[in-house]
């Protein structure tokens, strides 16, 4: 059985990792609008923050996935 504190983060963890999904999303769909240069650099810039966000979520959360094995 998963411990309480493992469960929790996980939990945690699995809903940033959706929230950060959308937010990636919604950078995507304003960047595809057409913007201007400095503005797409921007959008470009924080869509890969929340990539490298999104993928060391995922490392943990398979880390904690696999500690409960």
């Amino acid at each position: 059985m998963v411990d309480k504190e493992i469960k929790a983060e996980i939990d945690k963890l699995k809903l940033r990792y959706r929230d950060l999904g959308s937010s990636i999303d919604d950078l995507l769909e304003a960047i595809s609008r057409g913007s201007t240069g400095t503005s797409e650099k921007m959008l470009g810039a924080e869509l890969h923050k929340a990539r490298l966000e999104l993928a060391s979520i995922a490392r943990r959360l398979q880390g904690l996935q696999n500690d409960d094995d």
